[in-house]
């Protein structure tokens, strides 16, 4: 009986992988791709560029003269081989490109299916997949951008598959060490990757423990890490102050990470039967933060009253302030934080909830996992890091130093430091990384607008998004054991933990010029969680027992939907055919500093990978930093860039007249270095004129 839905799903597989390939070859081959308006951002072709470079012999550099280590590394070694041809012809390695994107995308929509299978209805995980696959807004962001984000998202949802499915088997080494691979490609794929990394890598480790003590390790772990964060934001706020006092950051982090599980545990925190007695839990647990903190709080104090950070104005006041805030989220996160674990993990045996950490039996799992997992992953990582440091001169890459950097600026182009609460959380403007989960309610209000006046449209939005919520809360809370289970047996709730450490990462830490494709892991989140709601209404519709038909028919209709929708926008940008003035349309900035300066000539870009890739016998180099090496960042933080351009021998300058003689930090760097040439649209070409030709 089972082989006819097997050979069915088997078949909707096959069919999956034929039509995304067809639609993408498509792309690929149509000639609108030469518009490069549409797939390919200007930052994809930092990657480019480079790639052709090292494929030339000229090393990992973008302008051919300073090494560089601003990128994602497992993607630059996608693109390495892919870009060997491009000494052929410039425009065939991008139309290949479009086809490898395809090919990881596919693989991510695959995994996805299986690992959703064994948990939800294989139609309801067929309809996942062809959302994730199809739907323009995920595609946008994953797929065309010709960012890293494919390989992200392919590494991630391989590693939470596995992760998943292994989880409190006894393993072979070999599957072992194949889980830390994945799990250090995932990280190669995007640096940022490794808190979900490190803390799937936890509870994969500790999966002998129950659900309780797993999820609770986790949940600790990610709880110093995120009240660390908040403590400096809350009191430092975004920008330049932050920049200043934010020194202690890493010891009040490190030394949480040693102490603060250590005297939970000491202190019985980590028994679930503890939170029945009310008294002795508050107790206990802010007893075991308090002493926690104490340490930490007079480690850091008495390393800044030996000068060992700097020796800022009110920095022990400050300092003070921020362990006292630390202290406060702490407690209250890990008070709140075994409550909620206690909770859903509930129906699990009381054996289970409180495994005996002095036991042999708990920690020969733990210590046969734990190398297996830890050296594959920690080889991958330090050679690259190895590499980094070797060919740059630093560590990590240069353009998130650069990020950090710009929020202490006080008139920067690249965006704005948070200022709200909800930019800090992850759900609003430029640091929106639940943009897909809401975009439901965005389509309804949207939609509302587009169809009546605006009084009426904003409550008719309001009443709509409300019956959304509200139903969404009733399907939860109708199928909460169910969905309890899962958040332990999918990993959710490590994987939610994770991502909130990677929101904040970002949000809380001063870090702006973020970019869509920062949010692939929320985006998989997200995909998850539709899946378990899907399938929540499904079964409670079979409760009741409808036509299984009608059900199959509304997944259909979805499923079409997406497709049609997907269809549509690629007939919009990539037509047919195009108008022959069009066809080389991405062609005529490169045409004008063609014609306006000379064979040989270097140009100074704040950005400029399409033009550095198609220009033929000029040098692009890269200003804002982003993709240029270490020593170049120390000179322009200081203020000392042109010095740097000088020594480089630069001859012009290219881009707005905004950017380079009123923003920060170029306006005090060009003063009376620029002499006008040519216009072009809303660019200008400037001759620069180094120290001893200036006026």
């Amino acid at each position: 009986m089972e082989e006819k839905p097997q050979s069915i799903w088997r078949g909707f597989a096959i069919g999956l992988v034929i039509l995304g390939l067809v639609l993408h070859a498509y792309v690929a081959l149509s000639p609108a791709n030469s518009l490069l308006n549409w797939y390919t951002t200007d930052d994809a072709f930092y990657y480019y560029q480079v790639a052709v470079n090292v494929t030339g012999g000229n090393g990992v550099t973008f302008d051919g003269i300073n090494p560089t280590n601003g990128f994602q590394p497992l993607w630059m070694l996608v693109c390495i081989p892919v870009f060997a041809l491009a000494r052929f012809n410039l425009l065939l390695p991008l139309r290949l490109l479009v086809m490898v994107s395809a090919a990881f995308s596919i693989g991510t929509g695959l995994l996805l299916f299986r690992m959703l299978r064994r948990f939800i209805s294989t139609g309801v995980a067929a309809v996942i997949v062809v959302v994730w696959l199809f739907l323009p807004s995920i595609h946008g962001d994953v797929v065309m951008q010709g960012m890293e984000a494919v390989t992200s998202a392919f590494f991630l949802v391989w590693l939470l598959s596995l992760a998943v499915q292994w989880r409190g088997e006894r393993l072979p080494a070999s599957r072992v060490a194949l889980l830390g691979l994945v799990a250090g490609l995932a990280i190669l794929a995007r640096l940022d990757n490794i808190f979900v990394v490190l803390l799937l890598g936890v509870w994969f480790i500790l999966g002998f423990a129950g659900p309780f003590a797993r999820n609770l390790a986790v949940g600790d772990l990610a709880l110093v890490f995120i009240a660390g964060l908040l403590s400096y934001f809350i009191r430092l706020r975004a920008g330049p102050f932050y920049q200043t006092y934010a020194y202690s950051l890493p010891w009040l982090l490190g030394l949480g990470f040693l102490l603060k599980p250590l005297l939970l545990y000491l202190f019985g925190l980590y028994r679930p039967q503890a939170a029945r007695q009310p008294l002795r839990f508050l107790l206990r647990g802010g007893l075991a933060v308090t002493l926690a903190e104490g340490v930490i709080g007079g480690v850091l104090l008495g390393l800044q009253g030996l000068h060992v950070f700097p020796a800022e104005p009110r920095a022990m006041l400050i300092l003070g302030q921020i362990i006292i805030i630390d202290w406060t989220g702490t407690l209250l996160g890990a008070l709140g934080l075994r409550l909620f674990v206690r909770g859903f993990t509930a129906g699990a045996a009381e054996g289970d909830l409180a495994p005996d950490l002095r036991s042999a039996s708990f920690w020969t799992p733990v210590l046969r996992s734990a190398p297996g997992f830890l050296l594959p992953l920690a080889g991958l990582l330090g050679g690259y890091l190895a590499w980094s440091y070797a060919y740059t001169g630093a560590w990590m890459p240069v353009s998130a130093q650069i990020k950090h950097w710009w929020s202490g600026l006080r008139n920067v182009v690249y965006g704005t430091v948070v200022h709200t609460a909800p930019e800090l959380f992850g759900v609003q403007g430029r640091y929106n990384a639940w943009e897909l989960a809401a975009s439901p309610f965005t389509f309804i209000v949207e939609t509302t607008q587009k169809i009546l006046n605006p009084g009426a449209a904003r409550v008719v939005s309001m009443l709509l998004v409300a019956l959304l919520v509200l139903g969404i809360v009733v399907i939860l809370i109708s199928r909460r054991r169910w969905i309890a289970g899962l958040l332990d047996q999918m990993g959710l709730f490590p994987f939610f933990l994770a991502l909130y450490c990677h929101i904040f990462y970002y949000t809380a830490t001063s870090y702006i010029h973020i970019r869509p494709w920062y949010w692939v892991g929320e985006m998989v989140f997200t995909m998850l969680l539709l899946g378990v709601l899907l399938e929540s209404v499904r079964q409670g519709l079979e409760r009741r027992q409808p036509r299984p038909r009608l059900w199959a028919a509304f997944m259909a209709l979805v499923g079409v939907a997406v497709l049609v929708s997907f269809g549509a926008r690629l007939l919009h940008f990539f037509p047919y055919q195009i108008s022959p003035e069009h066809r080389e349309a991405y062609l005529a900035e490169t045409r004008f500093l063609e014609a306006h300066t000379e064979p040989g000539a270097l140009i100074g870009m704040t950005g400029g990978g399409t033009t550095a890739y198609f220009l033929q016998g000029r040098t692009i180099t890269n200003m804002d930093g982003l993709i240029n090496c270490p020593d170049y960042f120390e000179f322009l933080s200081g203020g000392q860039a042109a010095r740097f351009w000088d020594a480089l021998g630069l001859d012009y300058v290219y881009g707005r007249t905004y950017m380079f003689l009123e923003s920060d930090p170029y306006q005090e760097i060009f003063s009376g270095r620029l002499v006008e040439v040519e216009h072009f649209e809303f660019q200008v070409l400037y001759r620069y004129l180094p120290a001893e030709e200036e006026r």
